[in-house]
């Protein structure tokens, strides 16, 4: 079952003497200042590849020949498999995969209520989310709140696996956490020597800006280096708070701290996949907010993905982000603008491509569905104009001349579904035929709609035994942070 990829990447906006420029800064500020890294074992990895490392400060200086040497051990492309394996995407080139909100805290639901999440929002909204023909990758949609802190991560991706075939993030802060989901994915995929063969959970690394790496989460990556799951590495660089306030001093910085991760990821484990990414924002000066919805994330994004195909590397975006508190028309022109940018950049991986509001602190039922609709917009887009002998259409028209009309013709019938987006939520419809059905407005038909989806879709099952062996693992877990 493979999924639909489009491909992107005209949109550029850097020379290569400006990327080379930018690599040079940032081996600079390697040179003059290095990056501070939390966890021992990390330090260890660094001063044995001949890095110089400060114990007293943390600070490890990376030479460029240990850069260098990274970038080419890390793969320019690899497979993301999902519970069904027959399901997987190929990150690199210019492909161009679209996932939801990551982790918000909060949901806005079908009710119209903005409140915590829970397993049951996991599972309804991994199910809509499963059946969305244009979202590739399935994030933990929610932190929910009706179960133990320390373990919702393994309700959280149990819910996703339930209700969907589809790729989904793992889980890497800290170590137990890591390696927990580790041994989920295993129970799932039939042993660890098949997980590491077909790799299902995609780990996030958020450097700490400016030039930190977390213990916390490079314990995560380690553990996930193991076993060759796939690793981004994406700052949340805030231009005048957390970076520099011009943008290509966060470009320099974000650099350096996503090349630390990727070169701390093939130390550990050779050949690891790894995404190059991006969260960076900038400071609203007025208000002290970040600004996620703003036009220089679209810059960041376009940027970004230039950076990582620099380096032969695939690439991770934000692109659906909105710093709108409601699924409005603020939220449709951040969320459009981010993620047309993104897909034409040839950004591999757009997180945050669904559902977000008020930047990713909540996710919402009914902007997931329109976002959808965005997507396959935008993936429209990606495909381009195809000129051939049929496509240019001579004998077509010289056949219609100048009286007739396209309606009828079997030219069209042909065509048409290839050449044309159909949209399945927007309304196209006369005012009067709108009225005449009830004259709802986008937000309501997408609620609907949800509501259809969650009750009728499901999913292929997961195998009986699977479920008793990963329930007694939760049980087990659970239990032990309970005790």
């Amino acid at each position: 079952m493979q999924p639909s990829e489009p491909v992107g990447g005209r949109l550029e906006i850097l020379a290569r003497s400006d990327l080379d420029r930018i690599h040079a800064a940032t081996l600079e500020v390697y040179r003059r200042v290095g990056i501070k890294v939390w966890e021992p074992r990390a330090r260890e990895l660094f001063r044995q590849a001949g890095a110089d490392v400060d114990a007293e400060s943390l600070m490890v200086r990376i030479p460029e020949d240990l850069v260098k040497e990274a970038v080419k051990r890390a793969p320019a492309e690899f497979f993301l498999y999902g519970r069904d394996p027959s399901y997987r995407l190929r990150y690199g080139g210019r492909r161009v995969h679209y996932s939801l909100a990551g982790q918000p805290v909060r949901v806005h639901d079908l009710s119209g209520k903005i409140r915590s999440g829970t397993v049951q929002d996991v599972e309804d909204l991994a199910r809509l989310a499963d059946a969305c023909e244009n979202f590739h990758h399935i994030s933990r949609m929610t932190t929910p709140a009706d179960v133990p802190a320390e373990v919702h991560h393994l309700y959280t991706l149990w819910a996703i696996w339930r209700n969907s075939i589809k790729p989904t993030n793992g889980y890497n802060y800290g170590a137990t956490s890591a390696q927990q989901t580790i041994e989920m994915a295993a129970i799932l995929r039939g042993g660890h020597e098949e997980l590491v063969k077909r790799p299902m959970l995609m780990g996030i690394t958020n450097p700490v800006s400016p030039l930190q790496l977390s213990q916390e989460l490079i314990e995560g990556a380690l553990i996930y280096a193991k076993y060759k799951q796939p690793m981004v590495y994406a700052p949340e660089a805030i231009a005048g708070a957390t970076a520099p306030a011009t943008l290509a001093g966060v470009l320099v910085q974000q650099n350096a701290e996503v090349l630390a991760g990727i070169v701390l990821s093939q130390l550990a484990s050779p050949g690891t996949p790894v995404l190059y990414g991006t969260v960076s924002t900038v400071l609203d000066m007025r208000t002290g907010a970040t600004a996620l919805g703003g036009p220089e994330v679209a810059l960041f994004n376009i940027a970004t993905a230039q950076l990582a195909r620099y380096y032969r590397l695939p690439s991770r975006g934000t692109g659906g982000n909105t710093d709108s508190k409601l699924p409005d028309v603020q939220a449709s022109l951040e969320s459009a603008l981010g993620v047309l940018a993104a897909a034409l950049a040839g950004m591999n991986f757009i997180y945050d491509a669904g559902g977000s509001l008020e930047g990713s602190l909540t996710l919402s039922y009914e902007k997931l569905l329109i976002d959808n609709e965005l997507c396959g917009m935008v993936s429209r887009i990606l495909r381009g104009i195809n000129i051939n002998d049929e496509t240019l259409a001579v004998e077509e028209i010289c056949r219609v001349g100048p009286s007739a009309s396209y309606l009828a013709s079997p030219f069209t019938l042909k065509t048409f579904r290839k050449e044309h987006f159909i949209p399945t939520l927007l309304d196209r419809r006369s005012r009067e035929a709108w009225l005449k059905a009830g004259g709802r407005d986008l937000g309501a038909e997408a609620r609907e709609k949800a509501r259809q989806i969650i009750r009728d879709h499901r999913p292929e099952p997961v195998e009986q035994d699977v479920q008793v062996a990963m329930e007694r693992f939760i049980r087990e877990e659970t239990g032990k942070c309970a005790s």
